[in-house]
């Protein structure tokens, strides 16, 4: 299907002139949601098809997403072979017709899905078992759209607030965190280990201190910081990247204590937006700067305000959480059904 010339200047004024749905909205005197049926169909006409048909590829591509909605839609396309491969098909397209367009970067696992998709669709779905479901579950979608846009903007908000006052204070001194321990063993663990020759160990340990909950550290064999310098500990994944803890290392090359940790950040975990920990080395600078691009907007993770991963990955693991904490955890964060 030819791309009319009504849906290639819509997709220039998106993705060319940085608007949004509500820009365009207001430009053109229709509803916001007009607008994105508009950009809908002009997805349809590149890709000969419904771009939405197995996930929203199209707030996704358009960078119209909120933080919560590219997190799933970055899981589809990671979990989905015939979603990655669409994604993929349409990007093309569009960095074509929008030269230097800013559109989401797949990545490399992605890239391979659809490409072992397009070789051979059905072997790569018979590895995902009998049931043809992933084995990683997703944040369920009980919310409505406005629902979510509300809950990342107050979340990303909240979070931003207490990451600022929690880094301003961890770089005081040199002293490691505090040595309280979290009144009852967590049954959410994250084990870090060195990654690309680097020196180190960790252990981050979820779980209640008191009546708020709290993250245990305990990392050890760290080089030590050196001047301007010190180490960051991220949430990690298809969310985006969030630093929870900014410290300098002594010469024991130990990280330990606990740390507050934010409500909102379980119910994250728990809907697999950030699966993985991951430490780094990271200057004072690069952090202040990352976190300002953050807070103005301007980081990648643009509207939805979480800062970019930065520094020298040191160390890397996976957060394991039991299941049925999963479903316990996102049944209370999605509210009364």
């Amino acid at each position: 299907m030819a791309l009319s010339e009504d849906s290639r200047s819509l997709l220039q004024l998106l993705l060319a002139r940085g608007k949004s749905y509500d820009d365009i909205a207001a430009l053109l005197g229709v509803q916001t949601g007009e607008v994105r049926r508009r950009a809908q169909d002009a997805l349809a006409q590149i890709n000969d098809g419904d771009p939405d048909r197995r996930a929203n590829l199209t707030d996704y591509l358009l960078g119209q997403a909120d933080p919560i909605e590219r997190a799933e839609t970055a899981r589809a396309i990671a979990d989905d072979p015939e979603v990655a491969e669409t994604a993929q098909e349409i990007s093309d397209q569009l960095r074509m017709l929008v030269p230097g367009a800013d559109l989401p970067k797949l990545s490399p696992t992605a890239r391979s899905v659809a490409a072992g998709s397009r070789s051979s669709g059905s072997r790569s779905r018979s590895t995902r078992g009998d049931s043809g479901k992933s084995s990683k579950p997703r944040f369920p979608g009980s919310l409505t759209v406005q629902q979510r846009r509300l809950f990342a903007a107050v979340v990303i908000a909240a979070l931003l607030v207490a990451l600022v006052v929690i880094l301003i204070g961890a770089l005081g001194d040199d002293d490691e965190a505090g040595d309280t321990q979290a009144s009852e063993p967590a049954p959410t663990t994250a084990v870090l280990r060195p990654v690309d020759g680097e020196d180190g160990q960790g252990t981050v340990e979820f779980g209640f201190s008191g009546t708020s909950l709290a993250a245990n550290l305990q990392f050890s064999g760290l080089p030590p910081s050196t001047e301007g310098t010190s180490y960051t500990l991220w949430l990690f994944g298809p969310g985006g990247s969030f630093p929870i803890q900014q410290t300098r290392v002594s010469n024991s090359g130990a990280i330990t204590g606990q740390i507050a940790i934010n409500e909102a950040i379980i119910c994250f975990i728990a809907g697999d937006l950030f699966p993985d920990m991951r430490l780094s080395r990271v200057t004072d600078v690069e952090m202040r700067r990352t976190l300002q691009q953050a807070r103005s907007g301007g980081g990648g993770g643009a509207e939805g305000g979480l800062p970019d991963f930065v520094g020298d990955l040191v160390l890397e693991g996976q957060i394991s959480m039991p299941q049925d904490a999963k479903e316990r955890i996102l049944r209370t964060c999605n509210g009364p059904q």
